[in-house]
């Protein structure tokens, strides 16, 4: 603790907090303006509001709330925005419930008790698993990450009660149905065509949609490569590399999706002549009025308002993956080659997530194998 004469009637007043759990200086510092004993006074006043912070933090003391911060600070810095966003939502939920606890003292019970408190949301709406799993899967990491730092030395939430996954069917439409979507398309302008029909085509996502570069699609071999995803979090655009390793691919496309592609191409070439120097030039495939990315939550929006005009069957832009994957599957094409296609990091995801539609399927396959023993 110090006090440091500045000018006439001016001080700096230094006090020593000790450090923080990661061992870096804490210091309160202060100017006042004032003749000397005013400043000594004030020191005074400090150095009893503050003894008992002046000494090193032990890390048994850090709560789980220290630690978040820690957490969000350190380990952060190398996820994506989209990621970090939703940590600190979770968190935001989680710290009134265990914040303030010891990080060594929280259990199994502990947690348990914290993930029946979450289970009801806002509204008192009860949360599905996909939710729940969100916050099991950060608490998860947030603990191995406590071990890797030599912070503690295991994992409560292991042995806490882990998310049951609801075995609920995919919607999807089928073939009639996509025929009848593809039939109104057609008295839809050229970007709506263009947008439906390559998610039906590829099965792609709507973030990996929008990362499209016109230079991602080779028109004289048909592919699409996907290695880009595009979200957008509170304004901020975050174009990163795909979702995983095994996201990025190399899609084969129909000559009818090339074809209209290229239709796409010539309308948007002959667009850019007419804005004129609006044009942001971005090269995207998807596009805002003037070249802009084209925010993922706008292919909702278009599904939803051509679902409404034509009176379609309930079904929301995502879903048209599945409705992508489920007529592959239909059509016999291998688990192997339908996982790939949707990115998937092992076919053992495909097969769970479609298992409704391959058991479908095997009830077809045995139906077709009766009927042709009947005719034997």
């Amino acid at each position: 603790m110090s006090i440091t004469r500045l000018s006439n009637n001016k001080y700096k007043i230094i006090i020593e907090l000790g450090y923080d759990i990661l061992g870096n200086r804490k210091r309160l510092t202060k100017t006042v303006n004032g003749t000397k004993n005013e400043a000594i006074k004030i020191e005074a006043d400090l150095k009893s509001k503050y003894y008992h912070i002046g000494k090193a933090n032990n890390i048994s003391d850090l709560t789980f709330e220290e630690y978040s911060q820690i957490f969000l600070s350190k380990y952060c810095d190398k996820i994506s925005l989209v990621t970090k966003d939703g940590y600190e939502k979770s968190l935001k939920r989680i710290l009134p419930i265990i914040g303030k606890i010891k990080l060594n003292k929280i259990t199994p019970l502990v947690l348990d008790n914290m993930y029946q408190k979450l289970k009801i949301g806002k509204n008192s709406q009860v949360l599905g698993y996909h939710s729940m799993y969100g916050y099991y899967k950060l608490i998860n990491v947030m603990f191995n990450q406590a071990i890797k730092w030599e912070v503690l030395d295991k994992n409560p939430n292991l042995k806490a009660n882990k998310p049951k996954r609801e075995k609920a069917e995919r919607k999807y439409y089928d073939l009639e149905q996509v025929q009848k979507l593809l039939s109104c398309l057609e008295y839809e302008n050229i970007k709506y065509r263009t947008l439906i029909t390559l998610a039906l085509d590829s099965g792609a996502r709507r973030s990996e949609i929008c990362a499209l570069r016109w230079s991602d699609i080779d028109f004289d071999t048909n592919l699409m490569r996907i290695d880009k995803s595009l979200k957008v979090i509170r304004g901020v655009v975050d174009e990163a590399t795909t979702k995983t390793e095994s996201s990025k691919r190399e899609i084969m496309l129909s000559n009818s999706t090339i074809d209209l592609l290229k239709e796409y191409k010539e309308w948007q070439d002959n667009y850019i002549k007419w804005v004129g120097k609006k044009w942001k030039g971005t090269n995207r495939v998807f596009i805002s009025q003037y070249g802009d990315y084209m925010h993922p939550s706008t292919c909702d929006h278009i599904m939803r308002k051509i679902v409404k005009k034509y009176e379609l069957a309930p079904i929301c832009f995502h879903e048209l993956r599945h409705t992508s994957a489920s007529i592959l599957i239909h059509k016999g094409i291998n688990p192997k080659a339908v996982s790939q296609r949707l990115g998937h990091a092992d076919t053992s995801i495909t097969m769970e997530i479609y298992s409704h539609t391959f058991d479908i399927t095997k009830k077809e396959s045995a139906m077709a194998f009766d009927e042709v023993l009947k005719k034997a």
